[in-house]
């Protein structure tokens, strides 16, 4: 590609980026549920929203199948309603599983019919993906081109074909993928168009804090293109029985920043207050008690502050005592929004998790409530023993 191809590159606004990611695994929302999160986004004055489920099998397992024509009519409306709002809609298609490039021809000829279809429905931009495939790609004949030829060539392709905006996720997407992360970057900064932005995770895929600084991270320092923060602060996928909500810390020099979610739109309309709120303690109560958060779950909020990071393990909590139990009681029977029953099981699991922890569960309501493994490794027996129940059913 030419640099005067390189010019005339479509390229995103030049303000910066502030939006959420649905790129996470185990859950897909509902249209309703995207329309709500775009309106929460649009009154925070975010102006992004990244379309990328793994559960979507158009998206990333079957890449090459055209979505139906109903999906492609309900997205058509969220681009609609997005744009009424001020956001743009990001698009992504992961081909890198199994993408053949002994087949290329036939292959791009595909990625780039499913590209020109989301941008027919409204898409502001096409996000090309590398993420979470093995190195190399299994199909990938070493006398053609090298990983990064290849994934640079495919994208470069794909951008002087759209009139939209592309953006890459590579497959080294934050430094501890690789040993070899620093020369990737560079290697891969000069096969790419200049203006073509990447979302990169910083040094660790649970970015710590300044992420995508030049002490941080040698993306920084070898990348000349846009870099965007793929935050996964919050994110659970990785540990679905934990739930963070603690403050947005760490993220005061990120210039651009989408936040992947959980997938839970209560749960993660929340996390868009708090990531406007940032690391001002007073601001993280006030969107808390906005989303209907009770007073009582201050009493626990410890337990649910934050990730661990590269830079930071959160100090553990003092031992539970008699506030920490009434505020669960509290929570679980007496908080009945929809708020409340997404949050249900990480309350239940923390009681069980505290009483464990200070020897009050019995055997047998071990035995009910731990997976066969961790019920074996707390009581040392493949069976529980009789005991009253310490809670509800």
């Amino acid at each position: 590609m030419t640099d005067a191809d390189r010019i005339r590159l479509p390229r995103l606004p030049e303000t910066p980026i502030r939006g959420y990611i649905e790129g996470y695994y185990g859950r897909l929302l509902t249209w309703q549920d995207r329309c709500r999160i775009i309106t929460r986004l649009a009154a925070l004055g975010m102006n992004a929203y990244l379309y990328a489920p793994k559960e979507d099998p158009c998206h990333r397992v079957n890449w090459r199948n055209a979505w139906p024509a109903d999906w492609m009519s309900e997205f058509t409306a969220m681009c609609d309603t997005a744009a009424a709002g001020g956001v743009m809609v990001l698009a992504g298609i992961a081909p890198g599983l199994d993408y053949d490039p002994n087949r290329d021809t036939a292959e791009f000829e595909t990625l780039l019919a499913k590209a020109l279809s989301l941008q027919a429905a409204g898409a502001h931009a096409i996000v090309v993906m590398f993420d979470d495939i093995e190195p190399p790609s299994p199909t990938l004949d070493p006398t053609l081109a090298n990983e990064i030829d290849l994934h640079a060539g495919i994208a470069g392709r794909l951008a002087a074909r759209l009139d939209v905006p592309t953006i890459v996720v590579p497959r080294i997407y934050a430094d501890e993928i690789s040993e070899a992360a620093p020369d990737s970057y560079r290697a891969l900064a000069a096969a790419l168009p200049a203006d073509m932005p990447l979302f990169h995770c910083g040094s660790h895929i649970v970015a710590g804090t300044d992420p995508l600084t030049g002490s941080t991270t040698p993306a920084a320092n070898s990348f000349h293109q846009r870099l965007i923060l793929w935050d996964n602060h919050y994110c659970n996928d990785y540990c679905p029985r934990r739930l963070f909500v603690g403050r947005h810390a760490g993220r005061t020099g990120v210039r651009d920043l989408m936040l992947n979610g959980t997938g839970m739109v209560e749960t993660d309309m929340l996390l868009l207050g708090l990531m406007a709120a940032g690391d001002n303690k007073a601001a993280w109560r006030e969107a808390l008690a906005a989303a209907g958060v009770p007073q009582a779950f201050h009493e626990l909020a410890n337990w649910f502050d934050g990730p661990v990071t590269a830079d930071m393990v959160p100090p553990a909590p003092p031992p539970a005592d008699k506030a920490a139990f009434d505020a669960i009681e509290t929570l679980l029977w007496r908080w009945k929004t929809p708020l409340a029953r997404e949050w249900y099981p990480f309350l239940f699991g923390l009681k069980h998790d505290l009483l464990i922890a200070s020897g009050e569960l019995p055997a047998l309501r071990i035995a009910k409530t731990q997976t066969a493994p961790l019920q074996r490794r707390l009581t040392g027996s493949t069976t529980g023993d009789e005991g009253e129940p310490d809670e509800k059913p």
